[in-house]
């Protein structure tokens, strides 16, 4: 496999140099090639170092995604486990959900308690694109970035329609029905978001064989029924400045959690909310400083509960009522040294507190909360064809009950050389950290307040060129990393220590083509270090994702998305359990009418029987109708 990546970058270095003097167009600062649902980017986005990829969202097709967890699935390096207690996971090369730092429009979220953010409670409502960094973090991003990180950023109210209504449909009773309005003013613009999802469960496969505790007909122990609202109100100020309200609340009466096929379990949450509330603003100091300005404000409130699956009472040590919230402050500023130099500089405050109560180890309301401050820096300095990228960041973490805050540095650098041609190769390497999430730090039964960061040094090469042969265009990305980890955090002996280190490299290659049709090829390969017990759970080694698109006459756009895992390793006590590979394969088709566009699907066409996670299930064959209305 090692011989295999080191011709992969042989080859991907004589196709670079070679295509360097068969095109002699002038290098652009930035420059993207567009594909369908796909964009590559040739050079870097702002802020970044590493690799980056950005899942667009089409403003005039119908949304057949219901959640930002079936949105970014099909993104290369990225895997997404649907099923238990957190809802959804995600794993970027390997990292899990709780290493990863969330986004919404640069805002962090916060991932309560747990320190999971589910991405299937969070909607698809006028999202631009996601922007997903897999490689070394940025210094400016702050702490808790060790896996990466994922950006959600909303639509302008220019880019929407007036009034948009649309109705989604799948077996078993599963629909969606949203509405949004937008309107821009002279000097404000204001965008309402509303949205009903319902489920009573997927069907599972026809092959899946049912066990004492599943009857292999409908698994009804995902139903919910989710309601979400958000407001957002932008305006300008001497149209030099800007600032920005954003609201958001979403709410279930009811959230049953699957339970696993082989155990007898009955698990669900009751009123669970959640609700978001931030301000922002933008502000031009001079012609050569600026200021980027947030205060935010995330909460999660929900009462769990379990019961006895043959009598259907609750336990008596239940419920279990949990508030928890995230308060932040982030301030940013840019200066613009010289055409060729950029400093970007600030820091972040952050407070995550809980109260927690039930029959059982929490008798009375229990209190607990830890505070993060970060303050960093990034130099860019265009020397054009290199750009040299050295940032620097501080982090300071203080848990309840601590004698004193604890201090950490994330420094972050890249090189990155720009060819003739507009191909790139980029040199990154990051440090970045994360910090124990409160339930392991003050859980009654398993918490350890002596828990120490989990540490990554991360780095990373990669290689990317534009291809342009004749009628043939597109993009064609290498890279190759190489990850070190500490102190990564899991439980002994029922509770949790810093017991494991791990090294992890890979490769992930990524082919989009327009050649009569768009074409998106991609591969991703994760291994991890000869002494690496932990890493070898739950990630695929190999995985390849496929997506072609093709405009068929009378303006029918179809859609073909294919993916295949290998082999995954769950523990089950002292055993490893070996999941089967599998593949998935979903057609599309869409079309406009005028202000009404209209999509079918067919999901898991071959109704493959397969498990995400152990005891875990997916979704048997699955069709969708989704009815859009659009008035501009």
């Amino acid at each position: 496999m090692k011989k295999i990546l080191l011709i992969c970058i042989c080859l991907t270095c004589i196709i670079a140099l070679g295509a360097q003097t068969a095109d002699t167009l002038s290098t652009a600062k930035k420059r993207t090639y567009q594909l369908e649902g796909i964009r590559v980017v040739a050079q870097r986005e702002t802020q970044t170092i590493g690799s980056i990829a950005v899942k667009e969202f089409d403003a005039a097709s119908a949304a057949t995604d219901l959640n930002v967890a079936q949105s970014i699935a099909d993104v290369n390096g990225l895997d997404i486990i649907t099923g238990g207690k957190s809802g959804s996971t995600l794993s970027i090369r390997g990292f899990e959900n709780d290493q990863i730092k969330f986004f919404l429009d640069g805002r962090p979220l916060g991932g309560g308690y747990f320190g999971n953010v589910d991405l299937n409670t969070i909607p698809v409502s006028e999202i631009k694109n996601i922007q997903i960094l897999k490689g070394p973090i940025s210094a400016l991003y702050g702490s808790d970035t060790m896996g990466g990180v994922v950006n959600i950023v909303s639509r302008s109210v220019q880019d929407q329609p007036l009034i948009k209504a649309g109705s989604q449909f799948r077996r078993n009773n599963t629909n969606k029905q949203y509405l949004s309005l937008a309107k821009a003013f002279p000097l404000f613009d204001v965008s309402l978001y509303g949205s009903r999802y319902h489920t009573d469960g997927f069907v599972l496969s026809r092959d899946f064989a049912p066990t004492s505790f599943e009857n292999g007909d409908i698994r009804n122990n995902t139903a919910r029924n989710q309601y979400d609202m958000q407001a957002k109100v932008n305006a300008t100020i001497f149209d030099f400045h800007s600032i920005a309200i954003q609201a958001g609340y979403t709410t279930m009466d009811t959230k049953e959690i699957p339970g696993n096929i082989y155990e007898n379990q009955l698990r669900k949450f009751i009123d669970w909310k959640r609700y978001q509330l931030s301000g922002s603003g933008a502000f031009q100091l001079n012609d050569f400083l600026s200021s980027d300005l947030t205060i935010y404000y995330d909460g999660y409130d929900n009462t769990y509960a379990e019961y006895n699956t043959t009598t259907g009472e609750m336990y008596s040590t239940w419920p279990s009522y949990l508030e928890s919230w995230k308060l932040g402050l982030r301030n940013n500023f840019t200066w613009q040294l010289s055409s060729a130099w950029q400093t970007r500089f600030g820091g972040r405050y952050e407070k995550e507190a809980y109260n927690r109560k039930d029959n059982g180890n929490y008798k009375k309301w229990t209190t607990n909360d830890q505070q993060i401050i970060n303050i960093f820096n990034q130099h860019e300095i265009d020397l054009q064809p290199l750009t040299i990228t050295v940032g620097s960041g501080m982090s300071f973490f203080l848990p309840k009950g601590a004698d004193a805050w604890e201090m950490h540095v994330e420094p972050s650098a890249s090189l990155q050389y720009r060819f003739i041609n507009r191909s790139s190769a980029t040199l990154s390497a990051s440090r970045n950290t994360k910090y124990p999430v409160m339930h392991e730090l003050f859980s009654a039964s398993s918490g350890n307040p002596d828990l120490k960061p989990e540490l990554a040094t991360k780095t990373e090469f990669t290689l990317q060129w534009p291809l342009h042969f004749a009628f043939l265009q597109g993009n064609l990305k290498q890279a190759v990393y190489y990850n070190w980890i500490k102190n990564l955090i899991d439980k002994e002996d029922n509770i949790y220590k810093n017991i494991e280190n791990a090294d992890t490299y890979g490769y992930e290659c990524s082919l989009n083509l327009h050649l009569w049709w768009d074409h998106q090829w991609e591969y991703s390969l994760v291994r991890y270090g000869a002494n690496s017990h932990y890493a070898v759970l739950e990630t695929p080694r190999h995985a390849v994702k496929i997506k072609e698109s093709m405009l068929l006459p009378y303006g029918i756009r179809v859609k073909y998305k294919a993916s295949w895992k290998d082999v995954r390793y769950y523990e089950d006590g002292p055993t490893h359990v070996t999941l089967a590979p599998y593949w998935l394969h979903n057609l599309y088709l869409s079309k406009s009418f005028g202000a009404v566009s209209a999509k079918l699907g067919v999901e898991n066409i071959l109704d493959t029987n397969y498990m995400e996670k152990y005891g875990q299930p997916g979704p048997g064959i699955d069709f969708l109708i989704n009815l859009e209305y659009r008035y501009k």
